[in-house]
């Protein structure tokens, strides 16, 4: 039976590995606070390449991008030698996303010792943080405006690596004044900017952010984590935001992400394409092959 992603080399631009007995992974621990995305006692396991490529099944993956999986290791760029030597030895994954905190004195040390693997391909730092207290990831707000950021930027874009962050709508502005004074950064927005439709003015915020960002053409947007949107990832709630995104940047700017196995708690790798085919009906097949495959190729240099 022909599928509908039929032709397109399909590349995964956002999942995880860990192995618990490797490093803290302090978030997964079973004295750790409840998560906003669920129970997390389903994903306290090892999740490693041979269990991605079975979520996937007969789904024609051809190429894979790690993003750091806050193992909570005193050195980051121990998880990165682990991936660097499981891409090595099994093939998967293809490209590294790597931890650095850009605001710290010593990020451009940390991320030259990242650089020792060869399948870095960018740095994801700590942005989120939102007025109401929901989303705090970063140390503090305006991490974007911060100047020691700004300073380790400049060894991103040297060095050809993105810029990879979490944000929360009302950040979406902030990020289209840093795409516009670094315009050779490529800055990759994940988890579809954090919307939460339900939150009154939450839509709002981000459909004007995304309107705002569509003006920078360095800037992309993961179609990944869209439990935030619906935790079942229903076609109906996503379609009227996913196509506002597309119409806004291009298929070339967005990238699928699965973010397995964190998304599997609500919404299995399976339902995730059933509920996307539905979304993406009608849309040619250069505008697929672009969000499940190319946009994520060349951003990541695949």
């Amino acid at each position: 039976m022909a599928h509908w992603l039929d032709g397109i080399s399909l590349v995964d631009g956002h999942h995880h590995f860990w192995e618990l007995d490797r490093f803290p992974y302090r978030w997964l621990a079973p004295d750790a606070p409840p998560a906003r995305f669920g129970d997390k006692s389903t994903i306290r396991r090892d999740y490693l390449p041979a269990d991605h490529m079975a979520a996937f099944g007969d789904l024609p993956l051809c190429a894979s991008v790690h993003v750091q999986a806050n193992c909570g290791a005193a050195d980051p760029v121990d998880e990165t030698r682990w991936l660097q030597h499981l891409s090595d030895s099994t093939g998967w994954p293809n490209a590294i996303i790597a931890e650095v905190d850009l605001c710290h004195p010593d990020a451009a040390a940390q991320i030259a010792g990242h650089l020792t693997c060869p399948a870095l391909r960018g740095i994801r730092t700590p942005v989120a943080w939102d007025e109401a207290g929901r989303w705090r990831v970063a140390s503090k707000p305006g991490v974007p405006r911060d100047p020691g950021f700004r300073r380790s930027l400049a060894v991103l874009e040297a060095m050809d690596l993105c810029l990879e962050c979490v944000v929360v709508p009302q950040q979406l502005i902030e990020i289209a004044e840093l795409a516009r004074d670094h315009p050779a950064l490529k800055i990759v927005i994940n988890h579809f900017g954090t919307l939460e439709p339900a939150i009154p003015g939450n839509a709002q915020q981000w459909r004007e952010g995304i309107v705002a960002l569509a003006s920078a053409p360095n800037v992309y947007m993961k179609l990944s984590g869209l439990w935030t949107v619906d935790k079942g990832w229903q076609a109906d709630a996503l379609k009227p935001h996913v196509l506002h995104l597309l119409s806004s940047f291009g298929a070339e700017r967005v990238l699928y992400g699965s973010n397995l196995p964190v998304e599997g708690v609500n919404c299995p790798l399976q339902r995730q394409f059933q509920q996307l085919e539905i979304v993406l009906r009608g849309q040619p097949k250069p505008v697929l092959n672009a969000i499940f495959s190319e946009t994520a190729r060349r951003v990541y240099r695949l």
